[in-house]
């Protein structure tokens, strides 16, 4: 675009319609985190700063990957201090403190979780190529349209404009449209706000935006709008701290760095009885490692990945660092690393053998079968919603002893599952072509398989053989009404003849995996979406190996395999 674009938020503290509303904790994250991470993710703002008077909140700030290069004078942070005030104060110690003059100026104010990125760069594009002096985002008015809107004279409802009176029908749709500032963007020339003193000017354009997006946090019933929306999956935000610390978390003083983006709750823990020489390891937030300096980056020598599979390692990422030889992943699996990687960087996983004694996915899955079985998950919501055994028609479930319990690969996962259920005695089968164990019924045709059980559960490795293995004609095996538990890979279902066949035959189908989990926070994974609305679908967010005590084995393991690599 060729122009300097300042970006702006305004956070003080002290407020008082919601307390300390600016640094609130909305779904794990701080309110103002979510407008940071909106901004950084613009394409078109050169250069973000947060104007507060807290130091508290500039830590916070710091945190998300904002800039907070001054504090804002506190007669600039009183509840009546009009906001251009604090803003045209930013722009011009902006402009003194990184020795730049911007060309505009874009206000972001942190009471808006659910914008994102897009409608920043619409209004900043609107602005300069109409060349408005400001672009303002609205939305448009429903219910609460002007011609409806009342006062009390005397105890007497009247029309609060005589000039738009109601009449007697006034239906929503026929209205004429009107809009009102939803307090998300102010986009506007630099000397609009310096020298003119003003957020509008003489030429003002919208930017429109829809009411999911304007929610505007002033009362606590707009928070808990908010929060509930964020939970539904109405955000395209997803804040994410950088550090684990208010600054890049370093461990030692030596010269070889090694990132490490696994979790520093679990990781110090192992570290500290474990000694390194001359080693630094370095902490960040596999999403925000673009944010780590140069001379953090170039000097990385290996790599200690989050397994969360939110953002897949490419080589487009690892070319962010020069000298980056290992790729170090505590996991068994690698679908959250490209598999056309550059060969040069040799990666380290979790070997089979090694992980017999972890037993939280072989938990987990116990866990599931119950809750498939006895409605458990749906229970919850029953509770948060107010209700108990009035809604017991829709609680009611099978004791484990109804199912025929089918094994899809008796590995490791699989072995510890049949185990319990033999504890009890229960109708046990398996189908594992390269398996044979005489205490369980096996079978070596698919289609007799299936066709003797009613709950299916899949732990089988995805390979050639496995991928896509379970598409519309195998499961037409299964009867009506089956259970389905994945705790695999979300690659061994055909994902659309699943989802078609589910409703069809009546499943009711739990996973912990997905594929292409990767795009599931890009909101096109139409698995999520069926999930929303369907409760034959069960989904859990790849957690069966999410343990203090597992995750702390596997970071063992992982820091073992390290030391080797250094001392070869």
């Amino acid at each position: 675009m060729g122009y300097k674009i300042l970006g702006v938020t305004l956070a003080r503290s002290g407020s008082k319609g919601v307390k300390q509303k600016n640094i609130k904790n909305l779904c794990g994250h701080p309110l103002l985190s979510y407008t940071i991470y909106a901004a950084k993710k613009s394409k078109l703002i050169s250069r973000y700063v947060v104007s507060t008077n807290s130091k508290k909140f500039k830590n916070i700030c710091l945190n998300y990957g904002a800039d907070v290069p001054f504090l804002r004078p506190e007669k600039l942070s009183k509840d009546n201090v009009w906001s251009r005030d604090a803003l045209k104060h930013a722009v011009i110690n902006s402009e003194k403190y990184y020795k730049e003059k911007y060309d505009y100026v874009v206000e972001l104010p942190a009471t808006a979780p659910l914008r994102d990125y897009r409608d920043i760069d619409k209004a900043i594009n609107k602005l300069v190529k109409k060349k408005s002096d400001s672009v303002i985002a609205v939305s448009k008015v429903l219910d609460k349209h002007p011609i409806r809107i009342k006062k009390i004279s005397n105890g007497k409802l009247d029309d609060y404009n005589k000039t738009l009176k109601e009449g007697e029908s006034s239906r929503r749709q026929d209205l004429p449209s009107c809009y009102v500032r939803n307090g998300s963007i102010y986009a506007m020339k630099r000397d609009l706000i310096v020298k003119k003193f003003s957020r509008k000017g003489k030429i003002s354009l919208p930017h429109v935006m829809d009411s999911t997006s304007s929610i505007n946090i002033d009362e606590n019933i707009d928070f808990y709008l908010a929060e509930t929306l964020i939970k539904k999956g109405y955000s395209n935000n997803f804040p994410a701290s950088i550090f684990c610390d208010q600054k890049v978390k370093q461990l030692g003083f030596g010269k070889i760095k090694i990132l490490v983006s696994y979790p520093y709750i679990i990781f110090e823990k192992v570290l500290k009885n474990m000694i390194f020489k001359n080693v630094q390891f370095v902490f960040c937030d596999q999403k925000n490692i673009f944010n780590l300096k140069n001379e953090i980056k170039d000097n990385v020598f290996a790599w200690i990945t989050s397994t969360n599979g939110e953002k897949i390692i490419s080589n487009k990422t690892i070319n962010n660092f020069k000298n980056l030889k290992h790729i170090l992943s505590p996991s068994t699996g690698l679908t959250h690393i490209s598999p056309n990687l550059d060969k040069k960087i040799k990666l380290h996983h979790l070997d089979k053998n090694i992980v017999k004694k972890i037993m939280a996915s072989s938990e987990f899955s116990i866990g599931q079968i119950i809750n498939l079985s006895r409605n458990t998950l749906k229970s919850r919501e029953i509770v948060k919603e107010g209700n108990w055994r009035n809604k017991e028609i829709l609680l009611r479930g099978h004791e484990l002893g109804y199912f025929k319990f089918g094994i899809f690969g008796l590995g490791r996962i699989g072995k510890n599952i049949a185990k319990f259920l033999n504890l009890f005695n229960y109708d046990i089968s398996y189908f594992d072509p390269y398996i044979k164990i005489n205490k369980y019924k096996r079978y070596t045709k698919i289609s007799n398989f299936l066709r003797s059980i009613n709950f299916l559960i899949v732990t089988a490795k995805l390979t050639k053989e496995t991928k896509c293995f379970f598409d519309k004609k195998r499961l037409n095996y299964l009867k009506k009404y089956s259970r389905i538990l994945n705790i695999s890979r979300g690659e061994i279902f055909n994902q659309k003849d699943l989802q078609n066949i589910i409703k069809k035959k009546f499943f009711i189908f739990g996973t912990d995996v997905l594929s292409e989990e990767s795009s599931i926070l890009k909101r096109k994974n139409s698995f999520i979406n069926y999930s929303r609305i369907n409760d034959d679908l069960v989904i859990t967010p790849h957690m069966a190996g999410l343990t203090y005590e597992s995750e702390t084995k596997s970071i063992m393991i992982i820091l073992k395999k390290l030391k080797k690599i250094l001392n070869s």
